[in-house]
């Protein structure tokens, strides 16, 4: 019991964090408008799967690492970057080139693994996130926790985002939203991809 304010400490901030419009929540929210609810619940789930990731590697020590090889965390944020600007581009290029389809949507066809790997690799693209749980799990737990606190905290941010972003893939895949996404498709993907690559290009050039 003693350790039930901490664990609710953590999941009140990463609920706060997790909503605030990023690249996953584009990336989930594009899928689920272009292809369907179950492709976005797949983008949801890989955007998740990395949020637990980069939360266990921040236990583990990769923020210190990090602080070491600080050249590895400049690659890994470089290589981010590329990956999103690349998603940002190839977006506009498609809706700029290709004719306005909402069937066979070249950008985000493919099956629910390709979907899942898709939202992994966007979430993975932001080394970032290891620094910040670092410090949210510095802030709130207890020092000398037990091991089986760590797990709890990395099943809570993994619940938490899939929770989230799931319900995000329903709300972006209901009918009316993609009758509107249809209907302003070509002005959204090239907003869409334009965000994307900001992002992209600011996560590159960031001063660390």
């Amino acid at each position: 019991m003693e350790y039930l304010p901490a664990i609710g400490n953590v999941a009140l901030i990463w609920f706060v964090v997790v909503t605030i419009p990023g690249p996953n929540f584009i990336v989930v929210t594009q899928g689920s408008m272009t292809q369907s609810r179950k492709m976005g619940i797949s983008l949801a789930l890989g955007v998740s799967i990395g949020a637990g990731t980069w939360a266990s590697a921040s236990l583990l020590g990769l923020t210190a690492l990090f602080k070491y090889a600080g050249w590895m965390y400049d690659a890994i944020k470089f290589v981010g970057g590329c990956y999103l600007v690349y998603m940002g581009m190839k977006t506009i290029w498609y809706a700029i080139k290709q004719p306005v389809s909402f069937a066979h949507d070249k950008n985000f066809s493919g099956n629910n693994w390709a979907a899942l790997q898709k939202g992994l690799f966007t979430s993975f693209s932001n080394p970032k996130t290891a620094a910040f749980f670092s410090s949210l799990f510095i802030s709130t737990l207890p020092a000398q926790a037990p091991l089986w606190i760590y797990a709890v905290t990395v099943i809570i941010v993994i619940t938490i985002s899939i929770v989230w972003y799931s319900m995000i893939a329903c709300f972006f895949s209901f009918n009316k939203i993609q009758g509107f996404y249809r209907r302003a498709k070509r002005l959204l993907d090239i907003m869409t991809g334009s965000l994307l690559s900001y992002l992209g290009g600011r996560l590159i050039f960031e001063e660390t």
